[in-house]
């Protein structure tokens, strides 16, 4: 078989075999760590800010209209992540999630934003904000 067939082929294999979770107008794949991507430090300090932050969205919400004191954090909040988070698991199909990857599932769903780019400092900031907010965290049951 000429290799462009065997090339052809693959492809399309390949292409049969990646999730619909994974399709480009999906949420799912817009909150997928990109291959390579490594977690920049964050200035938790612009996390703050940032997590009260209306502007972020699109709709008028803040990270904190769901999450002010600890408000909608399961008790999963309190694992290291990556772990299950019922909101990523239910709307997004994903089994398991980073820290930055449900912040990132935030910004596209419930604030009907786009995700934040991967490399920058709002994104890091945010996660460093939460990571410093998740060890205060104290599950109910």
């Amino acid at each position: 078989m000429p290799k462009l067939l065997i090339a052809l082929f693959a492809a399309a294999h390949i292409a049969f075999a990646i999730p619909a979770a994974f399709a480009a107008d999906d949420p799912g794949a817009q909150i997928t760590r990109p291959a390579g991507y490594k977690p920049m430090a964050g200035d938790a300090a612009l996390g703050e800010r940032l997590f009260n932050d209306a502007r972020l969205s699109t709709n008028g919400m803040s990270c904190a209209s769901c999450h002010a004191n600890h408000g909608a954090f399961q008790a999963s909040f309190a694992k290291p992540y990556p772990h299950t988070v019922a909101m990523a698991k239910e709307q997004l199909g994903r089994k398991t999630v980073y820290l930055d990857e449900m912040i990132q599932g935030c910004m596209v769903m419930p604030m009907a934003a786009k995700p934040l780019p991967w490399d920058s400092k709002e994104l890091a900031g945010l996660t460093a904000y939460l990571l410093t907010v998740q060890k205060t965290f104290k599950p109910s049951h």
